[in-house]
């Protein structure tokens, strides 16, 4: 009788401490969302390494031998997904087995316009074109640190960080451009004071900036454009910038490969080649790299350059400038 109820304890022993190890081991342990991209060619077993590596799962070995007992570890489909906190093994091996898509890659390259950017984001199904395009910065901007000004295209022109995005499918519109907006709100807040050194709005900055980021051929030459395009403002001379006659033709919604006569009469606040001074806002998102530029431009007495095929060359005087464009330019 001693026996059979010796027994009888370590059974429930056992079982206890089989359930105590199995909810240990089939519950999460991540303490935010984690995000998670399952590329064609990703194994169940990789997948597993990243889940152990982020700390959602507390046995590799477990979770593999879960999946295979359950019949989902030849099931995994492609897709990006998102693992909340407190849920279960189960729970993520469902989600990634249904190839169902929580949130979306988003991919902005520096010295994208606002079309562009536009233009992906309804691409990945997160919004419409115009639900960017017509956005206020007043709606997004509370510390009023932007002073729009009349005649722009668009107002959140520049102010969309180019940067990588994970965005999930379940936000909406307002809160997926808050998001790129107040990542360039971030990036831009350390440069706050030495914008208010040069007495210049921030609007002005990112105007600069961008202008910077379409001529610049790379980033050791951005401080010396920047100096060139400071040095025609203090003259008052037209900055001639071809970037800014192809906005003002396209407004940003393509490209002109060749420019010719007229279209630098195209009348326009944005050309450059017809105003002096700066265009009403920025025609592009700029990089940080652009931002330090226009911020810290390089003193020199250049007014000209001319593209080579691999930079620019730099020039003081108009002759010496069609020197270098009967050089260069065929």
């Amino acid at each position: 009788m001693k026996f059979r109820y010796f027994i009888f304890i370590v059974l429930i022993a056992f079982l206890v401490a089989f359930l105590f190890c199995f909810k240990t081991f089939t519950k999460t342990y991540n303490k935010n969302q984690v995000y998670l991209i399952i590329k064609p060619g990703d194994s169940i077993n990789k997948v597993a390494d990243f889940l152990s590596n982020k700390k959602v799962i507390k046995s590799k070995k477990f979770f593999l031998y879960f999946a295979k007992v359950k019949g989902y570890d030849k099931g995994i489909k492609v897709g990006n997904y998102i693992i909340p906190e407190n849920k279960d093994i189960d729970f993520i091996l469902k989600k990634i087995t249904s190839g169902k898509s929580d949130f979306a890659i988003v991919t902005i390259p520096e010295g994208f316009n606002l079309y562009q950017i536009a233009k992906r984001l309804e691409d990945l199904k997160l919004m419409k074109k115009e639900d960017l395009l017509l956005a206020r910065v007043s709606d997004f901007d509370k510390e009023h640190l932007i002073r729009v000004k009349d005649n722009v295209f668009y107002e959140l022109e520049g102010y969309i960080y180019p940067d990588t995005y994970y965005i999930p499918y379940s936000l909406n519109k307002r809160e997926i451009i808050k998001i790129m907006f107040d990542r360039f709100l971030d990036k831009y807040k350390p440069y706050l004071e030495r914008q208010k050194e040069l007495n210049l709005s921030l609007d002005e900055v990112i105007t600069i900036a961008s202008l910077i980021e379409k001529e610049a051929y790379d980033d050791k030459e951005k401080k010396t454009i920047s100096g060139v395009i400071y040095n025609r403002l203090k003259r008052k001379m037209p900055l001639q910038i071809d970037a800014t006659v192809i906005y003002s033709i396209t407004k940003g919604e393509r490209h002109i490969n060749r420019l010719y006569y007229k279209d630098y009469k195209f009348e326009s606040p944005y050309n450059t080649y017809k105003i002096i001074g700066l265009p009403p806002g920025p025609i592009a998102s700029p990089s940080i790299k652009s931002i330090e530029a226009a911020l810290y431009p390089e003193e020199h007495d250049y007014l000209y350059y001319v593209f080579t095929g691999k930079g620019h060359v730099f020039s003081k005087t108009y002759e010496e400038h069609l020197k270098n464009v009967s050089k260069y330019i065929q």
